[in-house]
């Protein structure tokens, strides 16, 4: 009996190690500064209610007095929320787009009882709040193309979106493009492991090292510290993601490669990824850039675009010189 119960209580043990709790802690709260709005763009707050009751947060922004060419849907990234994307939201709308922004399911004011911050059900889960957010807009504007946009664990989720639902949308725009990770597989494994012996809701410390979200060190997003001080001073992002929530990500990354998966029922849907070349580590560089770009090939799509800005990093709006960034997005989007 000895050696089972040895070997029972070194398992215990190792899992309490390596699954063991270890919430976030969540950052001061300080008054948050608002994004100065240009006289003829107006912002509307809306409450849209998910199938299973959560009402998504969403922000919509648009100039009076113009007809609309296009909707926006913007997907933000990890830890943050729609009302960063606001100043580029007003840039659109001043040049003639109606923009969606929203904060994902468990980020921002898109929370309830059930979705607290930091918690992602589900890659599907996420997915369709943002097909029920694209239904809207098309129904509250009446029919217009849909741009949708994601930027970072957005670009992702906004890759997974076109599997079932490309058909939706006229052009995508990716920036801070993540690259398919080849650990994905061994992530969602240790992840399932924590889920079923620790608990979807809590907070392992070995799966938030694996996923890299919890650097302090905020210089890898851009060179504007003006916009890093921002980040440390913002009371919406967050601090982290339940287990459910890095299984979540985690998917969603393996998700990429799953190329029988994806329909395609719009191959000649306009791709444009912008990214900047310091980005190595989230974009992978050349070589994942170029394997993003050959996936994308391979499930069918015909008209995709890789553009690296040098002496960027990862939040390319939120650059120095991202008036060059917004320029290209917008001849993107006015483009044929």
């Amino acid at each position: 009996m000895l050696i089972p119960a040895s070997f029972i209580g070194v398992s215990v043990g190792l899992t309490y190690f390596l699954f063991r709790n270890e919430p976030d802690k969540e950052m001061l709260k300080e008054e948050k500064k608002t994004v100065d709005t240009p006289s003829r763009v107006i912002q509307k707050e809306v409450f849209l209610m998910a199938d299973d009751g959560l009402p998504l947060a969403l922000t919509v922004t648009q100039q009076t007095g113009q007809v609309p060419k296009a909707i926006v849907q913007i997907i933000h990234g990890i830890l943050e929320h729609k009302d960063r994307y606001q100043d580029f939201a007003n840039y659109l709308a001043e040049n003639g787009y109606i923009v969606v922004t929203s904060d994902n399911r468990g980020h921002g004011e898109s929370t309830n009882s059930s979705n607290p911050r930091g918690h992602m059900p589900s890659v599907e889960r996420m997915i369709d709040d943002q097909v029920a957010i694209t239904h809207f807009a098309k129904q509250q504007y009446s029919d217009l193309p849909v741009y949708l946009y994601g930027h970072s664990f957005g670009s992702i989720l906004a890759r997974n979106y076109l599997q079932e639902h490309d058909k939706d949308i006229d052009k995508l725009l990716l920036t801070g493009t993540v690259c398919y990770q080849k650990l994905a597989p061994v992530g969602l494994k240790l992840a399932d492991f924590a889920n079923r012996f620790v608990g979807e809701e809590q907070h392992s410390w070995i799966l938030k090292k694996l996923s890299g979200y919890g650097e302090t060190d905020k210089s890898w997003l851009t060179n504007d510290l003006e916009q890093i001080a921002k980040v440390n001073q913002d009371p919406k992002i967050i601090a982290g993601y339940d287990n459910i929530g890095v299984t979540t990500i985690w998917t969603a990354d393996y998700g990429l490669k799953q190329i029988e998966k994806y329909t395609c029922q719009n191959p000649d849907l306009p791709i444009l990824s912008l990214s900047g070349a310091d980005d190595v580590k989230i974009t992978g560089g050349v070589k994942g850039l170029l394997d993003t770009k050959q996936t994308l090939a391979a499930i069918g799509y015909r008209q995709i675009e890789m553009i690296e800005f040098p002496n960027m990093k990862h939040e390319v709006l939120n650059e120095i010189e991202n008036e060059l960034i917004y320029q290209r997005i917008l001849a993107f989007f006015e483009g044929d």
